[in-house]
């Protein structure tokens, strides 16, 4: 299996998934809240890799991790972290003898960005991150100050709206896809889930939750009968919103550049390296309701005279995710690595995954990846992953 053979897979996925189907009235790009919000917090509670170099077995791998993400978005202020805790062991294979050894990682990625005002895209930002690793004396520690433009939403909430609408229709409780203003307001309800809960109480929010997004759609003359949509619509109400697996769906695209200071090195011995530039663009569009691209591009260069342009880091990541079924995701995912020190030539590294993930429960899912990398100077590589997932919240 090679590289060209990935690509040909990919788009035949793609081809074969994108035949038309019936369009709802509303799309991911209309929505538009005040407050938008995502939390998820998952244990990944075992891995095995497996990698291969032609016919020979070079490594073996298995990881246990803790993932955490939150987004907040409401106007002028926004913030991001994600947070990866893993341990892992590793086992190299040779033609003497082969040995375990085991390591762990700590990374904590933040970014606090404040508008100018509520009617533009422009903010300064504040981006901490922090890094412990096996064999650092101490966490190593980046800030990075700047200025940017964009924004991103997240549209989550009306992509459960459209799943509910989807149900609906297909078992004849409404008579047409709803209105656009109607499944934005349904969207609004989904999402403001926690406020229900905080005016109502733990015990009692779910049947006026259940209520509001029912009147919403009762109110539009959809309802088969002309009456409510009763307790199938309730029931499928439920079962997209507490057992159904939906991914993140974000839409927007943002550009920051600022200066990234080093606060702290990971030995006690090390200079810490001179201030750098840190560009960073991202952009998310979804392609339909079932598929969506993320890109995200970061290059940093020191501001040190004769290191500037000449020594620097790109990164350059783009996803492509596709929902087969409410129980089926695919994902194709792209990285390159560029690395260029001073008076030496650039180095390149590609990597490349394609993943089936099944989503046994709402909070259980098992992953499949196929990973093939190519680094500058070393072999090629191919790796066969199995990943089962735990998520929290």
């Amino acid at each position: 299996m090679n590289t060209q053979y990935l690509l040909k897979v990919s788009m035949l996925v793609v081809l074969l998934v994108t035949a038309s189907a019936e369009a709802q009235n509303v799309s991911v790009t209309d929505y538009k809240v005040p407050v938008s919000q995502v939390d998820n917090l998952r244990i990944d509670a075992f891995s095995f890799n497996l990698t291969t170099e032609g016919k020979e077995v070079i490594h073996e791998q298995g990881e246990i991790g803790l993932v955490y993400k939150r987004f907040y978005s409401s106007l002028p202020f926004a913030y991001f972290i994600d947070a990866l805790s893993s341990a892992s062991y590793f086992r190299q294979f040779s033609f003497e003898d082969s040995d375990r050894t085991g390591t762990y990682d700590m990374n904590l990625d933040i970014q606090v960005q404040k508008y100018f005002r509520e009617t533009n895209k422009f903010f300064y930002f504040v981006s901490p991150d922090v890094l412990m690793r096996k064999g650092f004396d101490r966490p190593q520690s980046d800030v990075i100050f700047g200025l940017g433009y964009g924004r991103f939403i997240n549209a989550t909430a009306l992509r459960k709206a459209v799943r509910i609408e989807d149900f609906l229709f297909e078992e004849g409780v409404i008579s047409d896809f709803l209105p656009k203003e109607t499944m934005i307001a349904l969207g609004q309800i989904i999402e403001k889930e926690a406020e229900y809960r905080n005016i109502y109480g733990d015990r009692t929010y779910l049947s006026y939750w259940y209520e509001d997004m029912s009147s919403e759609i009762d109110k539009t003359g959809l309802v088969t009968g002309g009456g409510n949509i009763g307790p199938i619509g309730i029931l499928r109400m439920r079962e997209v919103l507490t057992q159904e697996q939906i991914s993140d769906r974000f839409f927007g695209w943002d550009v920051n550049a600022g200066v990234q200071y080093q606060l702290q090195t990971r030995d006690k011995d090390m200079d810490r390296p001179p201030p750098a530039l840190a560009i960073n663009v991202r952009y998310s569009r979804p392609i339909s309701w079932r598929m969506q691209v993320n890109t995200d591009f970061k290059l940093d260069t020191p501001f040190k005279r004769d290191h500037f342009r000449r020594e620097y880091n790109i990164r350059q990541n783009v996803d492509f995710i596709y929902e087969i079924t409410n129980r089926i995701a695919f994902v194709s995912s792209n990285t390159l690595h560029i690395n260029k020190e001073r008076d030496q030539d650039a180095r390149f590294r590609h990597i490349s995954n394609i993943s089936f993930t099944f989503f046994i429960e709402n909070r259980i899912s098992l992953t499949a990846i196929e990973q093939i990398s190519k680094e500058e100077g070393s072999p090629f590589r191919q790796s066969l992953l199995f990943a089962l997932s735990y998520r929290l919240f």
